[in-house]
């Protein structure tokens, strides 16, 4: 909904609904709230139209509300009046804080308050975030509600009890919906024996004597040491931003119970530092910087960023099938995330691994944290297909259907494709003590039946259908004669055709099931004597590794899930119920229909440089200066001409190049090939470990060493990582080395989405120090040092360490110190601590961090002067740009590197600096201010490692990044056609005088 036809007259009948209409910045528009509301000291009153459950109906109408918000379903008589009388209603009667959640965004929506809205809950967020009880045991909580009868369990108050390290006694009860469903007597209240009661009354005034005269109460243990408290209506009672204050009070009194002298773990992304850091420049003790508090948990930041692809899906302002695209991506991150990290996390919990990092949790607390986070993520997720994604695009014409749903010529027509395309392709497999459990692939799409014989009704039988990969996940119902798309899931229609599978028995139950499986690679180099061959060997067992996640259906009933866990060696927290499609990702080819085009971002086609037009002279423009690219925004497409030149080019003598990916039918791959055929020396590093594009890389490896292309796997026990590619050419003058170094893969199709940046370079130092890194990684030199790049996992390091040490420095000698840095990860511990003390000597940084980031900004004599962003928007971002202030004579440089250990010292990494002041000009001119402008696209991480939408200035265009890049290529592109008309045109008017 548009501001302009967005509700104007507002009346909150709950105290919580005005509360959040006061947060979300529209008080002006509320004409009446409940008596109930005690607005903050400085906010104007409004008149009071209502109490608990009754309201003046008259003086309501007399207002002339167009939307009336309830809280409760007390408030039914009072809604019902007004909806009879015309007026519109809004109940927003959460009982969980999830629901929370949803109904202040909802109402944000509503009003066009939606980036407000967002601040409110990520502000709730931040504020109700869990304590860390490292072990100690909960207390026993008791919350009532109303005294007579009495009542407790409701369902967010069950939540911050066990949030604030607690076990609510009554937790049992938190998912009903009614109060007089969490009726409790005096005898369950004692036969659970609470170890503190907490009350609080709808307002009424709580008798502490009342309750420790019940009878038998007397013995409870919270009696006995008097834990009894009182917690006003309107901090717990009120479905809003209130609950704050009483969860501070519930954080108080559990945490005395628990351990009155226990030290909270504060390392969990969410949770900042307790303790005041001091300043050092006060007199006391400088803070140990590797202190855990200022570290955030690796895994839970990564967990962070999922959380924000799923914030685009979320953003109504999306087009509809690009919010469809997020969700899916969601998926897809999510699924390396377990195969991956936490695999290897579960590995440590096995192996008893009491290695802690840098945030000082262990692999058992990090897994733990991970699947709260991974719950709430998948929550949200199915909450947003069913409550806002499916909907909208039924309202567009694209049906997902039930097979049970479909009409009579539907229903046949999807039994004849499953009959005819379907059945002849599956294969039952039973399971028992003759068939063992077949081997399942990586998530892979299965089916579990429970079965029965009718002759044998006791004997329970089971059994597995795998659904082939070579089936689409989503069936095309055929609706020629409509604008209308239909479709119905595969596993849908299986499930609904299950008993032509197995005539003669019963079908009791089927319930869909995905596994992921450990897919790291394990290899000894050292002991591999073939590495492509000992890679391939790895490949296949991939498929079948470790299980470490199970995802099943939901309603799937307890019995079976414990035998799918079971037979995968696999335990309950390894478990996850979906309500919905088993895989977003099968709902990718939604995406891609042509007619839909007007529900996907306008597409966008890369300009081509007019520095580096096509057919042009690359080596001629290259003699003369250096050419920076920026991608997508600027075509790949020149990357890939450059190297076609030079392939047939007969004064190329050499070309060497490394490859960490690249596309399936490369056009790289084509040209490398055509080089060789043509007798050009090439050499290529081909890095076969890239995670998940192994086969891919043997495949073209193959195809380039049977064209007679020098194909190297690199450094025993490095990845090659660096974006580097060399042509040695035979000019008229001498032979000189033609540069591309970039930040990004040699893919063309990834190009189109990823954000680099590219430097075209004939740079006579730069063409010598790479000719050496070649040489390193080919031959058997050792690296000797270079003034110009720096190179992993030689010197980057400690080059990057003195070169933030040189700003810190700096502004210790009261001189300016600036540091920008754009990442796609940031873990490396002593350059966090580098970071910490230059903030500390009074540096300003800037930090745009895509993903991962282990650094606690904010925090007071610690990270004052650092701010993070990230910014999570169309396009992927990948670009990695180092700038250093280095007293006003700026260094700049870009490369493949992110901070994090693996790039600093596992792999073959290239930073190279931007020499041209001109190109480097356009970097912290251009580039850098757009970046951190950006309040469309961008988050801002806080101390407390929660990350909110950033707030543009006010009275200024709102600045997003990728859109400013989109209009200053096209804005060049522009200019250099009309350059070309004008040139030509004062050609055409010269020549009659010729």
């Amino acid at each position: 909904m548009s501001k302009s036809s967005s509700p104007q007259r507002l009346i909150a009948l709950g105290a919580d609904g005005a509360d959040i209409l006061h947060r979300l910045g529209v008080w002006s528009q509320v004409v009446g709230v409940t008596a109930f509301y005690k607005p903050p000291p400085d906010v104007e009153e409004k008149p009071r139209v209502c109490g608990f459950s009754s309201g003046n109906i008259e003086a309501i109408l007399k207002l002339q509300p167009d939307l009336v918000i309830t809280s409760t379903d007390v408030q039914h008589r009072i809604a019902s009046d007004l909806i009879k009388a015309g007026v519109t209603v809004l109940a927003l009667n959460s009982r969980s804080l999830d629901e929370i959640y949803g109904a202040i965004r909802n109402l944000g929506q509503l009003l066009g308050k939606y980036s407000q809205a967002e601040h409110v809950v990520a502000q709730m967020m931040r504020d109700l975030q869990p304590v860390a009880i490292n072990g100690t045991p909960r207390p026993r909580v008791y919350f009532e509600e109303w005294p007579d009868p009495l009542t407790s369990g409701i369902g967010w108050v069950s939540e911050l009890i066990e949030r604030a390290g607690g076990v609510d006694i009554f937790a049992d009860r938190r998912h009903e919906k009614k109060a007089a469903a969490r009726m409790v007597t005096p005898e369950e209240v004692i036969e659970r024996d609470p170890e503190i009661i907490f009350a609080s009354w709808c307002g009424k005034p709580v008798e502490i004597g009342e309750i420790t005269s019940r009878a038998g109460w007397n013995q409870l243990p919270a009696v006995r040491s008097g834990r009894l408290f009182e917690i006003p209506s309107d901090h717990i009672l009120q479905s809003g931003p209130g609950l704050v204050r009483g969860y501070e009070l519930l954080k108080q009194e559990i945490g005395r119970v628990a351990s009155p002298s226990r030290k909270r773990h504060q390392s969990r992304l969410g949770r900042p530092p307790r303790t005041k850091v001091s300043s050092p420049n006060t007199a006391m003790t400088t803070p140990d910087l590797s202190d855990a508090r200022f570290f955030i948990n690796r895994e839970l930041s990564w967990l962070a960023f999922n959380r924000r692809v799923l914030e685009e899906a979320q953003d109504p302002s999306q087009p509809l099938l690009e919010r469809v695209r997020f969700l899916g991506i969601v998926t897809s991150n999510l699924d390396e995330f377990f195969e991956v990290r936490v695999a290897g996390i579960k590995q440590q919990i096995e192996h008893e691994s009491n290695d802690a990092g840098p945030d000082g949790m262990s692999a058992r607390q990090t897994f733990d944290a991970i699947r709260q986070d991974v719950l709430k993520l998948i929550d949200d997720q199915y909450q947003l297909w069913h409550n806002e994604l499916l909907p909208e695009l039924g309202k567009h014409g694209i049906y997902l259907h039930d097979f049970k749903s479909l009409n009579k010529q539907d229903h046949a027509w999807a039994t004849a494709y499953f009959r005819d395309e379907v059945f002849p392709v599956l294969t039952p497999l039973a399971v028992d003590a003759s068939h063992p459990f077949p081997q399942l692939q990586n998530k892979s799409h299965n089916l579990f039946l429970r079965l029965k014989r009718p002759e044998r009704p006791t004997e329970i039988l089971h059994a597995v259908v795998a659904i082939p990969r070579v089936l689409p996940r989503l069936v095309r119902i055929p609706h020629p004669k409509t604008q209308e798309w239909h479709y119905i899931l595969i596993q849908n229609l299986i499930q609904n055709h299950i008993h032509d599978l197995f005539p003669g028995l019963t079908v009791e139950q089927v319930y869909g099931f995905r596994l992921t499986r450990n897919s790291d690679l394990y290899i000894d180099e050292e002991e591999a004597e073939n590495l492509l061959r000992t890679i391939e060997d790895e490949l296949r067992k991939r498929a079948r590794g470790n299980a470490v996640r199970l995802e099943v259906e939901h309603g799937c009933p307890p019995d079976m899930r414990r035998a799918l866990l079971d037979i995968f060696k696999l335990t309950e927290d390894d478990l996850y119920l979906v309500n919905g499609p088993l895989n977003f990702l099968h709902l990718m080819p939604l995406t891609s229909i042509d007619a839909l085009s007007s529900l996907r971002d306008k597409p966008y086609v890369p300009i081509t440089s007019h520095v580096l037009p096509a057919g042009g002279d690359y080596f001629e423009v290259m003699r003369h200066k250096d050419v920076l690219l920026h991608h997508p925004y600027q075509s790949f497409a020149s990357v890939v001409e450059f190297l076609e030149h030079a392939a047939s080019d007969p004064a190329v003598l050499a070309i060497k190049m490394t490859l960490y990916r690249t596309s399936g039918d490369s056009p790289i791959v084509h040209s490398l090939v055509r080089a060789a055929e043509q007798g050009k020396q090439v050499t290529v590093l081909v890095e076969l470990r890239a995670r998940f594009d192994e086969a891919n890389n043997i495949l073209w490896a193959r195809q380039l060493e049977e064209a007679g292309v020098h194909v190297v796997y690199g450094l025993v026990g490095l990845k090659t990582h660096c974006k580097v590619l060399m042509i040695v050419r035979r000019d008229e003058d001498r032979l000189r080395h033609y540069l591309h170094l970039g930040t990004g893969n040699y893919h063309p199709s990834t190009a189109r989405f990823y954000t680099d940046l590219s430097l075209f370079t004939s740079n006579q130092e730069l063409g010598e120090e790479v000719a050496m890194l070649f040489n390193t990684l080919t031959g058997l030199s050792e690296f000797k040092g270079v003034k110009n790049l720096l190179v992993a996992p030689f010197q980057m390091h400690d080059m990057f360490l003195k070169l933030i040490q040189h700003e810190r420095d700096l502004a210790r000698q009261g001189k300016e110190g600036r540091i920008i840095v754009k990442l796609n990860s940031l873990v490396e511990e002593s350059l966090i601590i580098a970071l910490y003390e230059a903030s500390q000597a009074g540096v300003k940084i800037d930090l745009v961090v895509r993903g991962i980031c282990c650094l606690r900004p904010g925090v007071p004599g610690v990270s004052d002067n650092i701010r993070v962003t990230s910014i999570v928007g169309r396009f992927l971002e990948h670009s990695r740009i180092f700038f250093f202030g280095n007293g006003g004579k700026p260094k700049v440089y870009l490369g493949s590197a992110d901070w994090m250990p693996r790039n600093l010292y596992r792999r073959v990494e290239v930073v190279f600096p931007v020499l041209d002041s001109g190109l480097r000009k356009r970097i912290t001119d251009v580039i850098i201010p757009a970046y951190l402008s950006d309040c469309v696209k961008a988050r801002v991480l806080g101390s407390d490692g929660i990350y909110t939408r950033a707030i543009c200035p006010e009275g200024k265009e709102p600045a997003q990044a990728q859109l400013t890049f989109r209009n200053l290529a096209r804005k060049a592109a522009s200019h250099s056609l009309e350059a070309k008309a004008e040139k030509s045109e004062y050609r055409v008017q010269k020549a009659p005088a010729q």
